[in-house]
Parts: C-alpha cells; sequence; structure tokens
C-alpha cells in the first residue's frame, strides 16, 4: 500500500472538510484507475471515518463488449475488498439525442444522475467522485478554449453541494503508481487513447506539446493560477450576494424582481454577477445560460422600454416595468394563469351596512360597511384617509343603488381625487406607474364600470364626501380573522 497517497487524501479531506464521522458515502466507479484508486482508498480509510462505502457503476453502453467487461470487472473489484456494489446500465446515446448534447455530456448527466438517485435511496451523505489535479487542469485548459470568464478558471473544487473529490490533489502518475503497488489491476477504456473528445485531445496532445516545447509544468502553474482566482472569487462571491440582496424587492420560488435603480449602482462586473445569481435561486442552476443571455437581460434592465419581455433558456423570461426588472422561471408542471389569481373573475356585492368575506390573492379578507349621519360627526378629516389606508369614506346617496367588490375588468374608469378628469383605469395604472402583474391583484371598489376606490391606492372624485353630504358610507377591508360577524 503506497502510504503517502493515503496520508494526501486523509490531508485533503481534512483540510476541506470532506467528510464526517459516520457517513455513507456513494463512490463512482467506472473500473479505471481514477475510480478503482477511489474506492481502494475510501475503503481502506472507512475504519478512520467508520464510513459505509458504496460503489455505484454507470455502463454507458457506447462499447459494447468492453463497457461489459468494465462492468464485471468492478463488481468482482468490490467483492474482493469487500465494497458494497450497484451498477446500471444506461443508453447514453438516447439522452445525447434527446436532450440536444453531446455524448460526453449525456455520460456525464447519466452518472450524476444515478449517483443522485442512489443517494437518496441508500441516505448517503456524501458522493465522491475521482476526479484528480491533471483533470483539474485539463478543466481550466478546456475552459479557456470554449471562452470563460474567473469562475471557468478557477476549475474543480474539492466539495459541491453533497459532492466531494478526495484524490484532487493527487496526480494521475501517482495514482497509477497506487494501482501497480496494490496490483488493482484497472481496465484502460479505450477511448481514453483515443484523441476523439476535447478533454483527450488537451490530456494527449496540448499539455505534452506545452511542457515539451517551454519546458515547464503547465498543470502546476495552472493549479497555482487556480488557487489565487479561487480565493479572490469567495470574496466576489461574498459581495455579490451582498449586493443582490440589495437588489430584489420581491421573491419567489419561480420569480424574482429587482430594483433597476440599485442595480445601476453596482460596477458592470457585479452587475452580470447580480443577474446570474438571481437566474440561478429561481431555476437552480446557470445550463444553457451563457454571456450574452445576460448581457441581453443587462440591456432590457438598464434601457428597456416598460412592458418589453425577453426570453431566455430554460423557459425563463425577463420582463422590464418601470424601475423593476423581474426574472421568471415558468414551471411546466404547474397550469399557466397570466398572473391571475383563481379568484379574480369573481365579483362580490357589497352588502350595506353589513359585512361579506372574500378571498384574494391567497389570503382571507372582509369588507365592513356602515353608515354615519353627516351631522353626527365633528370636524372629521377625511384626507388623512387617502391612499394607502384601509379606511375610506363616500357619500352614501350616491352609492346606495349598489356596489361591488371585484379585480379589474375592460372597460373600467376612474377619476381620482385631485386628478385632471375621468380615465380609462388602465392608463392610470400606466401613469401611477404601477407594475402590470401588481394591477391583475388590485381589489376595486366599483359601481358599474366605475371605479370607487382602488383599495390601498386612490378613491374617486365622484364620489367623495362634502358640505352637502348627509349620509356618509365608511367602508374597511379587514383580515378575515379580525371582523365581526
Amino acid at each position: 500500500m503506497n502510504n503517502s497517497i493515503i496520508e494526501k487524501v486523509l490531508n485533503t479531506i481534512k483540510c476541506n472538510s470532506l467528510l464526517n464521522k459516520g457517513e455513507t458515502v456513494i463512490a463512482g466507479i467506472s473500473g479505471g484507475p481514477d475510480s478503482v484508486c477511489l474506492v481502494h482508498v475510501l475503503k481502506n480509510i472507512s475504519s478512520l471515518y467508520n464510513l459505509r462505502i458504496i460503489a455505484v457503476h454507470i455502463n454507458h453502453m457506447l462499447r459494447g463488449e468492453e463497457a461489459n467487461l468494465d462492468e464485471d470487472y468492478a463488481r468482482e473489484f468490490c467483492r474482493k475488498i469487500g465494497v458494497e456494489f450497484y451498477s446500471d446500465r444506461i443508453d447514453v446515446r438516447s439522452i445525447s439525442k434527446k436532450e440536444s448534447v453531446s455524448l460526453e455530456e449525456a455520460g456525464r448527466l447519466a452518472r450524476y444522475r444515478q449517483f443522485e438517485f442512489y443517494a437518496k435511496d441508500k441516505d448517503a451523505q456524501k458522493i465522491a467522485v475521482a476526479h484528480n489535479k491533471n483533470d483539474h487542469s485539463e478543466t481550466i485548459l478546456m475552459n479557456i478554449i470554449r471562452g470563460t470568464g474567473p469562475d471557468g478558471l478557477k476549475g474543480i473544487q474539492y466539495k459541491r453541494d453533497n459532492i466531494i473529490r478526495p484524490l484532487l490533489d493527487i496526480s494521475r502518475h501517482e495514482i497509477e503508481d497506487y494501482c501497480t503497488l496494490n496490483k488493482l489491476n484497472p481496465r484502460i477504456d479505450s477511448s481514453n487513447l483515443e484523441s476523439i473528445y476535447t478533454r483527450n485531445k488537451i490530456r494527449l496532445e496540448l499539455i505534452p506539446y506545452i511542457n515539451k516545447s517551454f519546458n515547464t509544468d503547465i498543470e502546476e502553474s495552472i493549479g497555482r493560477t487556480a488557487e489565487i482566482i479561487s480565493c479572490d472569487l469567495a470574496f466576489i462571491e461574498e459581495y455579490t450576494k451582498n449586493a443582490l440582496n440589495r437588489c430584489i424587492t420581491d421573491k419567489k420560488t419561480d420569480k424574482i424582481r429587482l430594483s433597476v435603480g440599485n442595480l445601476k449602482d453596482f460596477h458592470d462586473s457585479i452587475k452580470n454577477r447580480i443577474l446570474r445569481s438571481a437566474i440561478k435561486d429561481i431555476k437552480g442552476n446557470l445550463n444553457g445560460i451563457e454571456k450574452k443571455h445576460i448581457s441581453l437581460l443587462l440591456e432590457l434592465a438598464l434601457n428597456g422600454r416598460t412592458g418589453a419581455v425577453i426570453c431566455l433558456p430554460g423557459k425563463l423570461t425577463g420582463e422590464k416595468s418601470y424601475d423593476a426588472l423581474s426574472i421568471s422561471c415558468k414551471n411546466s408542471n404547474k397550469k399557466e394563469t397570466a398572473g391571475v389569481d383563481c379568484d379574480s373573475s369573481s365579483e362580490k356585492e357589497v352588502v350595506i351596512p353589513g359585512v361579506i368575506s372574500f378571498q384574494a390573492n391567497g389570503i382571507n379578507y372582509c369588507l365592513e360597511s356602515s353608515v354615519i349621519e353627516s351631522n353626527t360627526v365633528d370636524n372629521l378629516n377625511f384626507t388623512k384617509y387617502r391612499r394607502e389606508s384601509m379606511i375610506q369614506y363616500f357619500d352614501y346617496e350616491i352609492l346606495k343603488m349598489g356596489i361591488s367588490l371585484r379585480k379589474r375588468k375592460e372597460g373600467d374608469v376612474f377619476k381620482p381625487v385631485n386628478g385632471n378628469g375621468t380615465k380609462k383605469l388602465k392608463n392610470y395604472f400606466i401613469d401611477e406607474k404601477i407594475p402590470r402583474e401588481e394591477r391583475q391583484k388590485m381589489l376595486l371598489v366599483a359601481k358599474g364600470n366605475e371605479i370607487v376606490w382602488i383599495v390601498g391606492n386612490k378613491t374617486s372624485d365622484k364620489f367623495k364626501v362634502n358640505e352637502n353630504t348627509k349620509y356618509i358610507l365608511k367602508l374597511e377591508l379587514k383580515y378575515d380573522t379580525d371582523c365581526k360577524y
């Protein structure tokens, strides 16, 4: 046994808090040197951490009999060293076609989905994969070739959520020596010896060429660079988190609204990161989101007209509304409601005097109404009940023939107190810069198509109390539990 490898892995685990005592670990095993070394090392340190190791093999069904022999080897290897073993055969070619991704990406998706399945099924706390030091530098070079920002330059991380990489400080050469010394005889995937995939070309052609031509160890240099960048990014990510919180004005499971005014305060680099973080919050990932998409979203936020909408990958939409940018992620499992509540089409007649109960926007309310003789009121200052107050007063004689409580309808008109004449309710909302999605939620007291009170906003000039009013109608909106029936 190569004790230096064991010691290095234990140090990596300790320094990066990869494992806790008593945990169950799902370990991916392909049958190749890296994963065989991983499972063997985890088995050897399992007594120190009181670990339960479960090895999982995924047969991609791409290499015929060779793939089947890999599966047989992995099963027998685990039996010999006393590690629990499970295997699945998954048609990766079908996944590639169905999800329009490369075979390489389809294989990665298949593996991680199954690892997560077994983690849940076996109540495992961690998933260990066999990325090593060389994989780290190859990933960074691959990201550079494709085009990347600082996030792509930090490479593979020791830990991401429940996924850990205990071999990340171990080179491929050390792994091969470990397998030889311990007579593990791992399988060699023939496709790894062919320059057919981007990663293989980097591994077999680019890195050897750079090292030979420039007399250097490019993998070591890349490792140092990634370490510096990772440290800087940790600070930037924390700063971005605080910046995003400053910009959020409303947040739901599938929608987030940002203040454009606050967004403008930040450097362009942070603006982009705020938008990426917002998307990740509601979508769960950034799959399919590229720099061009973030640029489109930022342009919409800073220069888009009110009401403008753009569509992004992953069923995402961005919408500009005055000083707000809304980012939504449509859930295909939910029925589309266009932002209108299930009770938006209902209309309740207001009982005068009396109490009516109703539900709006998921909340139970009641509206209490009462009639007051004006000569019993001394110096009542009705102006203090304007705008957001849930208590309002009107001329009863004008409204006694009937009013209703409802949401907006086509053809509604409104004459606000101290306003310039009657206008369409839609135009009033636009003038007041009330976001479109908020308009659908607003409660209205109406007489036919004339709006008496936009609850929480303004009352109509046509129905206000004046010196000629004999009877005053008092309307008060309350939570249902506060009402007197």
